[in-house]
């Protein structure tokens, strides 16, 4: 350990400081913040031969469950997705990267940088967490629905490439059509199309999953559940309610 600790402490010009808290376990002290200012928890340990792990023992997380919680399906989803950005790995909270005496300074700065990130998900804004919702509605349907042959990005009136449906399924003879709501507009067009294929006479049923039934505008909550034959409050309830009511449509 001696090698790799001088290499730290020369490579910070002798502005960090690292003490041994227990055996082989070392907290590195660094100018290197939050963004309030509060210094970044780091610790290396050794893993095998000439290799370490720079870890956090958890005290991201921990910091960050002060003020915000990572209590969603969407929340852990961008949680999972620093880490993999960063090529960083999670044991029990305890976020990890291995490094070598040769890359330990760049991968300091690499895995400060996404604890940083991690620090400020309470920052984030909504609507980047709402920009999986439809990521992860295709996952599900691509991984637990293929069995009522879905399609994504269907056409039901071909000369009308303005009311396309975000998914199709075929578990009898008629179509169900669904759509993915995370917002007004997206709630008024799947309304308009579900309307304009009435007028069409197409033999379908029109199916609506939104990401937050309750933040859509009254009206327009009102307008959506008098027009579609079904509609999921949450992607949630999707997941846990989409095969039965799959199944039904066989019947």
């Amino acid at each position: 350990m001696d090698e790799i600790l001088k290499n730290i402490e020369k490579d910070f010009n002798n502005q960090a400081s690292i003490k041994q808290k227990r055996p082989d376990i070392y907290q590195l002290y660094l100018p290197i913040f939050h963004e309030d200012g509060d210094m970044i928890d780091l610790f290396i340990v050794p893993k095998e031969k000439d290799k370490y792990t720079l870890c956090d023992f958890g005290l991201t997380l921990q910091r960050l469950s002060y003020s915000y919680d990572i209590d969603t399906e969407n929340k852990e989803a961008i949680f999972q997705k620093i880490l993999l950005e960063n090529n960083l790995y999670e044991q029990k909270g305890n976020i990890c990267l291995d490094t070598t005496i040769e890359n330990v300074f760049s991968n300091i700065m690499h895995i400060t940088h996404a604890l940083a990130k991690i620090g400020s998900m309470r920052y984030f804004k909504r609507e980047v967490i709402e920009s999986l919702f439809i990521e992860m509605l295709d996952e599900f349907i691509n991984q637990e629905l293929q069995e009522f042959h879905p399609e994504s990005k269907v056409l039901p009136i071909p000369d009308r490439d303005d009311l396309e449906a975000d998914y199709q399924f075929s578990p009898n003879g008629h179509p169900v059509y669904l759509f993915g709501v995370k917002d007004v507009s997206k709630a008024r067009l799947a309304t308009i199309s579900c309307l304009e294929f009435q007028k069409a006479n197409l033999n379908f049923r029109g199916w609506v999953v939104n990401d937050d039934f309750e933040k859509l505008p009254k009206k327009d909550r009102s307008r959506l559940t008098n027009t579609c034959d079904k509609q999921f409050t949450s992607l949630d309830e999707f997941k846990m309610n989409a095969k039965i009511f799959l199944e039904r449509e066989k019947k």
